[in-house]
């Protein structure tokens, strides 16, 4: 299984009867896995909801009703939630009647799908939020019902936090039998309590103190589950290091140019490793490589972090150097140094001191950090068992992964965003040599984020879901409008998830604004989940559901007399004329392009058509002078370089359902031809002289 493929088991094996997400890259699978339970157990229910705070807020008034229930979602939506959540820790979850409330938050350090990589595990410090770390696959599983007893036991909302690299890292899984039987329908109910659920003045302080209280009885070990520590130790007591001391020489002694500067002075000491987590996995590698069995302690639960543990650990093993091994901050770093001051155990510690905190951990990354020189109390020291491995490695091997390709990110063949950012370009550029005004654009989360890159370039901001249209309430009310026009993009289900309340404020000022609404009827970005406006017709997932899908134009019509244009994304050329008429046009104004997502819509068509239908493509004729117009500036990916020739992948080209390239090509260069599969018939190549044939 995936990573995520065990914590949807795990939810299942613990009994939750309820979980509510909002798909977001590295978690988005659960809730799409967790579909298929609720579709097969009728006491299990699923909500793909509109955003993190809706699906957290749900989830915490289904644990209320006496339930266990979980909420998904990226790192990311911590943001979203913690108004919520804050106050939610204050009145806590219904334990006493086994309703626990767990939060699986995925992170993404390494900035691969996100706009950045905060470290959500810092929200602890100032929301209570207890934390549990995996650190392999199966730990994915078996952590869902570690999670709830421990939410029971404590009364209070419990996170599991993985990184990417564990979320979609695959192992075997062993699975178990439910752990907990799921609440009838009968037995559910809300208790009224309004001292816990109502946090306002001095209700909300005696639920403050009750928090606090609740956490130092963690920190002192209260509540320690059954059967489960939630912390491991492993190494032996006797293994140490050799440290180099390097000093330079004394000004007085006489030294050659060739002679060393420095002098090494090697003493034995007495290492350990605190580390939690997927660092945990890299750790026990780091032993295996260096052949030194270090003393190593795991903290399954980060946050609180049990006081004892950490002063047994370095008493016992009588640590003289503590390497605290953890992506992104010193979170545990800052605990543990806490918890030694008040100890008075100043053991050194090398944590964010020599490892980064952006980007991923790796085995060969805390060796590299860890072999060369580094500064203790003033000392250049470095560690010989480390360096002597370093050594050992080719450097073809380190340059590996420079010398690879990078694949940069671009539109699927036949998108309709691809037209869409074409056309924009088109008129944006042909208003400022009109007009003398530059377009700024406000960008936003989705697949039309890939509009930032060349050849469209139509992106002057990202920063979160909605923040197209957000700051755009600022810029379009501020700017010179002499001289610059904003235009503010947004797809649907950015659209749904929080741009409506911001569209709304353009609406009630009447903002100087072009806002674009790109309507592909899907979340297609993270899995081609459906979108309130995904049309009836296209709704195949869930089509025995009556869901009456949302008009977003209507809602743009109740906002008053704002201009509003539905284009169609397959319609080039009419989507330049609207788009530079609509720029000229005074205040706030609505343009909302439609059309299916390209690649749904192939696999829609494929399953709905027989195998021996004629299929009708695109070739490239001969007397193409490669003017690049279709290869540089629409950018389709299906138009390729062979042979110092253009030529269109019929694999991948959508045919008589786009035709985008057709539209653009100045010489007509671009014809239909009907491909048989059977007969292998294609349509002669039309003469330079007629093109029209």
């Amino acid at each position: 299984m995936t990573g995520n493929e065990a914590f949807t088991r795990g939810l299942y094996e613990a009994g939750v009867q309820f979980l509510a997400n909002y798909p977001g890259t590295p978690t988005s699978e659960i809730g799409d896995m967790w579909r298929w339970y609720a579709g097969r157990e009728v006491l299990i229910d699923y909500d793909l909801s509109i955003n993190e705070t809706v699906a957290f807020e749900a989830a915490v008034g289904a644990s209320w009703t006496g339930i266990r229930a979980a909420v998904v979602f990226k790192h990311l939506g911590m943001n979203l939630i913690s108004d919520a959540l804050h106050s939610v820790m204050y009145s806590g979850i219904e334990g006493q009647r086994k309703a626990g409330l767990v939060i699986i938050c995925g992170g993404d350090p390494g900035i691969k799908s996100s706009t950045n990589a905060q470290d959500v595990r810092l929200f602890s410090f100032h929301s209570k939020l207890p934390i549990l770390e995996p650190a392999s696959i199966q730990e994915c599983k078996d952590f869902v019902s570690i999670a709830f007893e421990l939410s029971e036991k404590i009364n209070l909302p419990v996170m599991i936090y993985s990184p990417a690299s564990l979320n979609h890292a695959s192992s075997i899984v062993q699975f178990s039998k439910l752990s907990h039987q799921f609440v009838q329908q009968e037995q559910r109910y809300f208790r009224k309590d309004f001292n816990k659920f109502l946090n306002a003045i001095h209700w909300a302080q005696n639920n403050q103190t009750r928090l606090n209280s609740i956490i130092f009885k963690q920190e002192q070990g209260y509540f320690e589950l059954e059967d489960q520590d939630l912390h491991s130790i492993e190494g032996k007591s006797e293994v140490k290091l050799t440290q180099c001391t390097l000093k330079e020489k004394e000004e007085t002694q006489e030294k050659s140019k060739d002679e060393d500067q420095i002098i090494i002075e090697k003493q034995d000491v007495s290492v350990g490793i605190i580390t939690s987590g997927l660092s945990w996995t890299y750790s026990h590698e780091i032993c295996a490589i260096i052949e030194k069995d270090i003393p190593r302690l795991r903290l399954l639960q980060t946050y609180p972090i049990n006081k004892q543990i950490i002063v047994d650990f370095v008493d016992d093993y009588e640590i003289e150097l503590l390497l605290v091994i953890e992506e992104q901050e010193p979170f545990l770093e800052m605990q543990i140094k806490d918890i030694l001051y008040d100890y008075d155990m100043m053991v050194p510690i090398l944590g964010k001191n020599i490892f980064p905190r952006e980007g991923t951990l790796s085995p060969q990354k805390i060796i590299d950090l860890l072999s060369k020189p580094l500064f203790l109390q003033d000392n250049l020291v470095y560690f010989e068992a480390f360096h002597q491995v370093l050594k050992k490695i080719p450097n073809s091997i380190k340059n590996i992964q420079q010398s690879l390709p990078i694949r940069e990110p671009t539109f699927c063949p036949g998108c309709s965003h691809r037209n869409v950012f074409y056309s924009l370009r088109k008129a944006t550029d042909k208003f400022y040599q009109k007009q003398n005004k530059r377009a700024i654009f406000g960008g936003d989360i989705g697949c039309y984020t890939l509009g930032m890159s060349e050849p469209y370039a139509v992106m002057d901001w990202l920063i979160c879901m909605g923040a197209g249209v957000g700051i755009t309430n600022g810029v379009g009310r501020f700017v010179n409008p002499k001289t610059q026009h904003v235009v503010s993009l947004i797809g649907d289900s950015t659209f749904f998830h929080s741009g409506i309340q911001a569209i709304y404020n353009l609406a009630k000022n009447n903002t100087p604004a072009t806002v674009v609404i790109l309507d592909n009827y899907f979340c297609s970005m993270t899995g081609h989940q459906i979108s309130p406006s995904t049309p009836k017709q296209l709704n195949t997932e869930n089509s025995e559901v009556n869901i009456q899908p949302f008009k977003i134009k209507q809602f743009l019509e109740t906002l008053g007399t704002y201009p509003i244009k539905t284009l169609n994304g397959y319609s080039i050329k009419k989507m330049t004329r609207d788009f530079l008429q609509f720029f000229s046009l005074d205040g706030l104004k609505f343009i909302l392009v439609e059309a299916e997502c390209a690649l749904n819509y192939k696999r829609r068509i494929q399953k709905e058509t027989k195998a021996n239908n004629q299929c009708t493509f695109l070739q490239i004729a001969d007397h193409c002078t490669k003017c690049d117009e279709c290869f540089s500036v629409l950018g389709c990916t299906a138009i390729q370089m062979s042979e110092d020739k253009y030529k269109i992948d019929t694999s991948r080209c959508l045919g008589e359902d786009c035709l985008s390239c057709l539209e653009v090509c100045p010489n007509h260069a671009i014809y239909k031809t009907v491909i048989n599969p059977h007969l292998h018939f294609t349509q002669p190549n039309p003469s330079k002289e007629n093109p029209s044939k």
